[in-house]
């Protein structure tokens, strides 16, 4: 389905009738697709929401406009409009900073929220620089732009994912399998660019500071963390920062898992999922 919101349409997918509401929001450069998988698992125990970012897959773009107050906006309005009333929010990676930010700026709309690998205190300089992700996204801005000016087609782009490295010793194909690769391509043929443009300039957060952020959280948060020498966003300081920072904060740490936790453990998140909406929602 798509809706029309204040300067954007948004795109979202979804399912079940149950109580409470659960909206998901997607990391950079993804989509709801991702989380599709889980949809069925999920809507036994809610309504849920997937939506795609503004900038992101079928999303409508609004360059110039792609910091996380910029998404977090978009999602308080399809809070208001769409889900009707206040919904537990999960989010992965940039999704995450949205969803603090949406806690934290519209604490109405947020019974909880579920952090998934929140790159908090890496969205910065120095220590941004340092940062796998800083690299990548530099490559991926410059290869989409490339792209999309030789008009490239979807077969191209399957190609280029295909190859790209999954880890030190495996591809995306063949760690993932064909498709996968297809959906992660689909995702980057629809991509807008200049949504890595923030991130790339340490200003995807805007104004905000991680911690004051996280000061002005009311709601419980349940934080799930990856394992940093495997593609994770925090280390051991950056979670114990976290949970100190964080009023009405439990966590837990996957050691073993990268970035992507929903998508490498989904029994672990449906079950962190299920149990953290157990919890707040009576």
């Amino acid at each position: 389905r798509t809706v029309d919101l204040d300067d954007v349409r948004i795109h979202y997918v979804e399912a079940g009738d149950a109580a409470p509401a659960l909206v998901i929001v997607h990391g950079a450069t993804g989509s709801h697709a991702s989380f599709l998988p889980l949809l069925p698992a999920l809507a036994q125990h809610a309504h849920v929401y997937a939506i795609d970012l503004r900038g992101h897959n079928l999303s409508g773009r609004t360059p110039g406009a792609y910091q996380v107050p910029d998404y977090g906006r978009d999602v308080a309005t399809f809070l208001r409009t769409v889900v009707g009333k206040p919904a537990v929010v999960a989010g992965h990676s940039l999704g995450s900073l949205v969803t603090a930010w949406l806690a934290a700026s519209a604490p109405d709309l947020v019974q909880g929220i579920l952090l998934e690998d929140p790159p908090f205190y890496i969205t910065q300089p120095p220590r941004l620089q340092t940062t796998f992700f800083y690299g990548f996204f530099v490559f991926l801005r410059d290869a989409l732009r490339q792209h999309h000016a030789r008009e490239g087609t979807l077969e191209e782009m399957v190609a280029f994912v295909s190859q790209l490295p999954f880890n030190d010793k495996q591809t995306m194909l063949e760690a993932l399998g064909a498709e996968a690769v297809r959906l992660r391509a689909i995702e980057l043929q629809r991509l807008d660019p200049e949504i890595l443009d923030p991130a790339i300039d340490g200003v995807i957060l805007g104004e905000h500071a991680p911690d004051d952020l996280l000061a002005q959280i009311r709601c419980p948060i349940h934080l799930l963390a990856a394992d940093a020498d495997l593609g994770g966003a925090m280390d051991a300081q950056d979670v114990q920062h976290f949970v100190t920072s964080a009023p009405h904060c439990s966590y837990a740490v996957l050691k073993g898992t990268g970035h992507g936790i929903h998508e490498e453990r989904p029994t672990e998140y449906l079950q962190a999922v299920q149990q953290f909406m157990a919890e707040i929602v009576r």
